[in-house]
């Protein structure tokens, strides 16, 4: 990785929001998370869904008061671009591990494709893999397969929407793409995959194109944020409700912001015929900029979140 380091001007502030971060293979989400918040000297960043060292692709950033947002994301949709190469199984369930198996079966275009229809679209349970973040008893399933040590995954369901094989590049490879939840092993789907052809198979090039409303042709590579000067960082950050584009947005009066900015329920008199319930949150703005995230009932707005502006 090779950068500039341009000098930050201490007195300008970053921008609260959003950045479309496009990372590389071989690096883990902690450390160009961790890169990036050192540089520009953040106090709050987080990020949507983790992305294996040897995966690429979109990971979006939540800057500041964009990591308030995070817990309220409806659309969770995430899509890959992926290989699998047939006949091995590793220990990682991509090129990472060691080939712990091996299998001379492999499978036809036509058996892949009836396959994935019969079992790897809608709802379904997977596994995840034995080498992934996942906690278990305080520590990570990565860190204690390593130790060798004995521990039980909980398998989880996941949601398929696409699931299309996009090429055969040769009896030992083929190429997919994928639509699915928040939370989907890609790995662990080349491996099930895999068995339910009555072969072995692992993961290889594993690219997110696209995470919530964040695509990968509008996303920024590590090296080019990391010689930006604040001014330039600001410029690329994305609005704090980017991520909450499919709200409903009520504009309210600058003299209902005091009481409602601590955390009180305030009553609108002409809002008193829009009654969307807990069961749906809204946004708050004033001029254009999120105050709050709330529930509007009968006129009456109480806040579930809330933002500085």
């Amino acid at each position: 990785m090779k950068y500039l380091m341009k000098k930050n001007n201490p007195k300008e502030k970053i921008t609260d929001g959003w950045l479309n971060l496009k990372k590389s293979e071989g690096y883990s989400s902690a450390f160009v998370v961790a890169k990036i918040k050192k540089k520009f000297s953040l106090k709050k960043i987080g990020h949507l869904g983790t992305l294996d060292p040897l995966a690429s692709g979109v990971l979006p950033l939540a800057i500041g008061q964009a990591t308030k947002t995070i817990n309220f994301i409806k659309k969770k949709e995430k899509i890959y671009s992926f290989f699998i190469k047939w006949g091995e199984e590793t220990e990682t369930d991509d090129k990472e591990g060691k080939i712990i198996n091996l299998s001379q079966v492999r499978p036809k275009k036509e058996d892949i494709i009836k396959i994935i229809k019969k079992y790897f679209i809608g709802r379904i349970k997977q596994k995840p893999p034995r080498y992934s973040a996942i906690k278990i008893n305080g520590r990570r399933a990565y860190q204690l397969a390593r130790e060798n040590k004995n521990f039980k995954i909980k398998i989880k369901e996941i949601l398929i929407k696409e699931f299309l094989l996009i090429k055969c590049h040769s009896k030992n490879l083929a190429e997919f793409k994928i639509i699915c939840s928040s939370g989907t092993y890609i790995r662990a789907l080349a491996r099930d995959l895999g068995i339910k052809l009555g072969t072995l198979g692992h993961a290889l090039n594993i690219k997110r194109t696209q995470d919530n409303f964040f695509k990968i042709d509008n996303s920024l590579e590590l090296d080019t944020i990391l010689n930006y000067d604040k001014n330039s960082f600001n410029k690329n950050i994305l609005p704090l409700d980017f991520v909450l584009k499919d709200f409903i947005v009520i504009e309210i009066e600058k003299k209902y912001l005091g009481e409602l900015q601590t955390g009180k329920t305030i009553f609108i008199e002409s809002f008193q015929n829009k009654n969307y319930g807990h069961e749906q949150s809204v946004l708050i703005k004033h001029k254009d900029r999120l105050v709050s995230i709330a529930n509007l009932e009968k006129g009456y707005i109480i806040p579930r979140r809330n933002f500085n502006i």
